[in-house]
């Protein structure tokens, strides 16, 4: 579960770490009021749970409290990367000399720490660009990251002076945050240093484990609110759907894309995902749906991925159903598109679903016209190339 930045900074400054002052706000009035206790200069930033916001538009600086009041009603109501930005997050600004990056995560076998001396730029470019300016360095779970490790690791990324033991310092505090918290990961882009040598937490993105969860009763207090989902109306539809209905587990996770993917058989869904990809096309979302005893899961799957505004195509593809009907899949289809009234004869269907009860679920598909359900001699790429076809010939309008 990844934390807005409002709640991932409040975890932080609640570890005794250095985070600006700052606050979320869900109205341009509001965001004036703490621009004006924060001093003035301030950072707006939509509070959605992805990364990258900066080049999507989604942060803005202002130098008075009009100015910050006039940059959240520009924010509040858009999309972002597929999230509805509903709240803002307004914070002191930093007048920033040097940018530094900080991650932590999980390597195959044990956690990781990267440390990379410039900041404020997306990490793959500069490993691209810059291999030398990054350190990375394995963490013992036992006894987590040292100073002298920390100490290292800056050192190898090419820091040296008076900053170096600063910068251990703060490394291993956040080594400690990230073991305690139970982070599966913990993303610090940028740490600032101002004109004082003082080092601001300014960028931070956590996920937590969500396995941990029954050790962090904060956690599971914000989850049952839905505040630190952070998801839109649609993804906690699911996510609703899923804690209401029996059966095996459902997720629904929005990309930016326009063909709706419901894939399953984990190897089979990362395939179907890539092809898209490779032929020029772009997937609208990530699902995974376990077999269920009832219609109610996959029904509110789909209902999720057809209410997406971006989506011009449906493939559902699997290879081979084992654990549980087809026509139950079928079912549910149908019944989402006959309440939503689209008609597959112009928004693209195509299904590539083989097992038990197969031959109910083609003559439940047969009674809506339109949707392609494919032959079973067709292959997972011929499924790909078919949806994407039927979403060129009706093109980007449909």
């Amino acid at each position: 579960m990844r934390l807005t930045e409002d709640h991932a900074k409040a975890w932080l400054r609640g570890q005794g770490l250095p985070v600006p002052e700052g606050m979320a706000a869900s109205s341009p009035a509001a965001v004036a009021e703490a621009a004006a206790r924060f001093g003035g200069r301030v950072a707006v930033k939509a509070l959605i749970p992805a990364g990258r916001r900066g080049k999507a538009g989604g942060v803005a600086l202002a130098t008075t409290p009009s100015e910050a009041e006039a940059a959240a009603a520009a924010l509040l109501g858009r999309s972002i990367a597929g999230h509805a930005v509903e709240r803002v997050y307004v914070e002191r600004a930093v007048a920033i000399v040097r940018e530094f990056y900080l991650g932590f995560a999980f390597g195959s076998i044990l956690p990781r720490v990267m440390a990379c001396r410039e900041g404020g730029v997306e990490i793959e470019q500069v490993h691209r660009d810059s291999p030398a300016a990054i350190a990375t360095r394995d963490i013992d779970p036992a006894r987590g990251l040292r100073p002298w490790e920390a100490t290292a690791l800056w050192t190898e990324a090419g820091i040296s002076g008076p900053l170096l033991p600063k910068l251990a310092r703060l490394t291993a505090s956040l080594g400690e945050a990230f073991r305690a918290g139970d982070a599966l990961m913990l993303e610090l882009n940028p740490i600032a240093l101002d004109a004082a040598e003082t080092l601001t937490l300014v960028g931070a993105m956590v996920e937590i484990d969500d396995a941990a969860l029954f050790r962090h009763p904060e956690w599971q207090s914000l989850e049952a609110a839905d505040l630190l989902q952070a998801r839109n109306a649609r993804e906690r539809a699911v996510i609703a759907a899923d804690r209401k209905f029996s059966g095996g587990a459902i997720r629904y996770t929005e990309l930016d894309g326009d063909l709706a993917l419901m894939v399953a058989g984990g190897g089979a869904g990362l395939v179907q995902h890539d092809l898209v990809v490779d032929l020029g096309g772009r997937p609208a979302c990530h699902t995974d749906l376990s077999p269920a005893p009832t219609v109610d899961k996959p029904r509110a799957l789909i209902d999720a991925m057809l209410s997406n505004p971006r989506v011009r195509g449906l493939l559902i593809g699997y290879n081979f159903l084992q654990m549980a009907p087809c026509d139950l899949v079928i079912e549910a289809l149908v019944s989402v598109l006959r309440e939503k009234a689209i008609d597959p004869r112009r928004f693209p269907i195509v299904v590539r679903l083989f097992g038990p009860k197969e031959a109910e679920a083609r003559a439940i598909a047969a009674t809506l016209p339109g949707i392609q359900y494919l032959p079973r001699e067709a292959s997972l790429s011929d499924a790909v190339r078919a949806a994407l076809a039927a979403m060129a010939q009706r093109g980007p309008g449909s």
